[in-house]
């Protein structure tokens, strides 16, 4: 699978053109409706619009942060979708596109706003402006706010959801696509997660194909990872992968990679390509392996309450809007991480690309966490999930 992520590194400019048509678009359409500052006036004029709690952690957001304006209105909406995500609003100040998850909600902005004739506003909070991902995720469920974005914490909600954490299970960006734009499982997983949480399901962005990196030595397989600490993501399928691999797993919050990694806590971490250099984690890490053990979604959930008392021809505007800016988040990571951000990784780090028969040792040392995942959620959700993927996988000929 990685020679064919090299490949696809080195030789997919012709796609990209089409993928900077897309960005293209979002960047002209977004720029007509938004202007940038810093996260602290931002701040400042939300905290009288929402709760207490949502309030005081917005004024307490790092003052490094950009977000987005908070527009003057000419039409007074019927509903406020108050949205919350963890990518920082970079463009186009800092950075040269949207981040994944701030193009999306760029895209959605714009075509909810104008599709309604501004009847239903949509003001974002994007760089965890109100809160880390588990606490915005809370702040959706009881109403806070209407709009989150997440993606490994629900998890805590629903076990079962693990199941697409699988390492090394999803072997391309369009095998994830399709099932989860097309399952019919994935439909039946949120159903249940609504009834769950509160939470509807709008769609499914992409955080990118995960890859190790690390600050004592190159890892060409599962034998180097043997008695380094990686941080992972606080979802215990993750914790269970690193460990099966030889390695030592410490969940943390994405926003205590830089630290953690500078002072030692931890040896390296592990993340798509466009987030490591977003985070600039790439100036504490050397080393990086093209393993694209995971493939790491973004999960947009809307609270039920706020949607089934939206009028029908509102929540049909939402769910276009959805499928469009879904379209520009998996665009925005898939330029980022392929070409853009690659080429600043292949200047700061030192890159391995396992041959196929290291990356069949990967696979072989991951297995054990299938075993554990069937322990928690059962064989028959596993087995399900194994069989779409097969279905997805042979649309496109694997």
């Amino acid at each position: 699978m990685m020679s064919l992520l090299l490949e696809s590194i080195k030789e997919n400019c012709t796609a990209m053109k089409k993928t900077l048509a897309v960005l293209a678009l979002v960047a002209a359409a977004s720029f007509l409706f938004f202007g940038c500052e810093k996260k602290a006036t931002a701040a400042a004029s939300t905290a009288g619009t929402l709760p207490a709690a949502t309030a005081t952690a917005a004024a307490a957001a790092p003052s490094t942060a950009v977000s987005v304006r908070q527009e003057v209105r000419t039409v007074k909406p019927d509903y406020t979708i108050r949205f919350a995500y963890y990518d920082a609003a970079t463009w186009p100040d800092i950075s040269k596109l949207p981040l994944p998850e701030h193009a999306y909600a760029l895209v959605f902005k714009s075509m909810v706003e104008a599709s309604s004739n501004g009847k239903i506003a949509v003001e974002l909070y994007p760089g965890n402006a109100l809160g880390d991902t588990k606490a915005t995720m809370e702040m959706a469920m009881s109403g806070g706010i209407e709009m989150v974005t997440t993606t490994g914490t629900i998890s805590s909600l629903m076990p079962e959801t693990q199941v697409i954490f699988l390492p090394y299970v999803f072997k391309s960006d369009e095998i994830a696509w399709d099932f989860f734009d097309t399952s019919d499982l994935w439909k039946e997983m949120t159903a249940e997660l609504e009834e769950i949480s509160g939470l509807k399901m709008l769609s499914v962005g992409q955080n990118g194909t995960r890859h190790f990196t690390n600050n004592v030595r190159p890892i060409r397989t599962p034998a180097d990872m043997k008695g380094l600490k990686f941080r992972v993501m606080q979802s215990p399928i993750y914790v269970k992968m690193v460990e099966a691999m030889g390695a030592s797993a410490t969940p943390l919050a994405s926003g205590e990679i830089y630290t953690a990694a500078q002072t030692g806590v931890v040896d390296g971490q592990e993340n798509p390509i466009w987030n490591i250099a977003a985070n600039k984690w790439n100036e504490v890490q050397k080393y990086i392996t093209l393993d694209g053990h995971t493939w790491s979604e973004n999960f947009v959930l809307i609270n039920s309450d706020f949607w089934n008392k939206l009028p029908e021809n509102y929540q049909h505007i939402i769910t276009v809007a959805a499928y469009h800016a879904q379209t520009a988040d998996r665009a925005a990571e898939g330029l980022a991480s392929r070409v853009l951000d690659f080429e600043s990784i292949k200047k700061s780090m030192e890159i391995y690309v396992p041959n196929a028969e290291e990356l069949e040792l990967f696979k072989q040392a991951a297995a054990p966490t299938y075993d554990w995942l069937r322990g928690e959620v059962g064989n028959e959700i596993v087995d399900k999930f194994l069989a779409e993927v097969k279905k997805s996988e042979a649309k496109f000929g694997w």
